[in-house]
């Protein structure tokens, strides 16, 4: 018997600003023009995408619509829709998670998650993954996978510091998501702090010497905690009196 797929991510506004994937509107209209401009896209696809690109503004990427309301504003089928998505997805255009409901936690419409496009320039600015020395004269030694590009949304010193801890991309995604998401509406932060409260926190979790059975969680608190300290920091620097 073929055991159920857990879900973990619940559809929420908190969930939405996680999984955002740009800062600012002219980063995710530059993306989707540039997969327009490079990609070989059918019509329909061009359509899907631009759907998804029109109702991604409230959390930058990130589109929460059922596919059957997608084909409706096109005029293609539900069977359709799945089929363009699933292309899309394939190519690294956009990224499916799929989200259950807070009220009786039954799966809901998959979040669609428009990616970061990589430039050329960054592809070729990318910093090689070092070698362990006493390997690389062992041809039968299997040789550790590059890891994938870096994503514009990124910041370098985040990316460059956690890339020593993940081969997968996708770790890397969620813990700067979740700094993005904890700061995103402290207004007084500039990128460097964030970029500080991120390592910091990163740190701090890597430090405990027991195993965590949840890090992710543990994460979360020292970035909040951090950030608050930070906030108010920059607002007693700004000439705010702070009680």
């Amino acid at each position: 018997m073929k055991r159920k797929k857990s879900i973990d991510i619940i559809a929420s506004e908190a969930a939405f600003e996680t999984l955002a994937t740009f800062e600012t509107l002219e980063q995710l209209n530059q993306s989707v023009r540039k997969y327009k401009e490079n990609y070989e896209l059918n019509k329909t696809e061009i359509a899907v995408l631009d759907i998804l690109h029109r109702f991604s503004a409230k959390y930058k990427g990130v589109s929460f619509l059922c596919k059957n309301k997608i084909g409706e504003l096109i005029s293609k089928s539900r069977r359709t829709i799945i089929r363009v998505c699933k292309r899309l997805e394939t190519l690294g255009i956009i990224r499916q998670h799929e989200m259950k409901r807070s009220k009786d936690m039954q799966q809901t419409s998959n979040a669609i998650v428009i990616q970061p496009i990589v430039t050329q320039e960054e592809r070729e600015n990318v910093t090689p993954l070092k070698q362990n020395p006493s390997k690389t004269n062992n041809q039968n030694t299997k040789l550790r996978t590059p890891a994938p590009i870096k994503p514009s949304w990124i910041p370098s010193a985040f990316y460059e510091y956690l890339a020593y801890h993940f081969d997968s991309i996708r770790d890397i995604e969620s813990y700067w998501r979740i700094v993005h998401a904890i700061t995103y509406r402290m207004s007084n932060l500039t990128t460097e702090d964030k970029i500080e409260i991120g390592i910091e926190s990163f740190n701090a979790l890597k430090s405990k010497r027991r195993k965590l059975n949840k890090p992710i969680a543990y994460f979360v608190g020292a970035v909040k905690r951090k950030a608050r300290q930070q906030y108010v920091i920059n607002l007693s620097d700004e000439g705010f009196v702070v009680s």
